[in-house]
């Protein structure tokens, strides 16, 4: 049974693995992580470069589609599987598996935006203002009025 620090670490390595994909870090987090499966197995490195370009792949295709988050989740549970058996076998992983996820979080791009927006409406005007979407407004003419042409107010 692993400690819960490694298993912790076992998950935010998983995290940070597959929040590398499709990103500028992607290919030093893949030699970090066939280098950490490496002392497994001396043939395993070719397994593992394959299955981390098709799950890099897999990422690059659904966020293409806009559903990346999901695939993310999925992936990210795995690895830590493979992660946690990895440590499971070779506790003195543990080392160079933490030096690879705080490389990880120290070089992703930051995934926040800040907007700032200022939005000023004078006379009477009407205002359509969005982020991050857009809007659609569409305004014909008055309908007639059926009294005659009297105005209610």
């Amino acid at each position: 049974m692993l400690a819960e620090a490694l298993t912790a670490l076992a998950g935010a390595g998983g995290t940070a693995l597959v929040g590398a994909m499709a990103t500028d870090v992607w290919s030093g987090a893949r030699a970090g992580v066939v280098h950490l499966f490496r002392r497994d197995d001396p043939d395993r490195p070719a397994a593992i470069e394959t299955q981390l370009d098709n799950d890099a792949d897999t990422v690059t295709t659904w966020a293409e589609q806009g559903r990346a988050d999901r695939v993310r989740e999925e992936l990210a549970l795995l690895w830590t599987l493979r992660l946690t058996r990895l440590l499971e076998q070779h506790p003195e992983a543990e080392g160079p598996l933490r030096e690879l996820v705080d490389r990880l979080r120290d070089e992703r791009p930051s995934t926040s935006t800040t907007w700032q927006q200022t939005n000023t409406a004078r006379d009477g005007s009407t205002q359509f203002a969005v982020q991050g979407g857009n809007v659609v407004y569409h305004q014909g003419p008055r309908p007639p009025s059926t009294d005659g042409g009297a105005i209610h107010r």
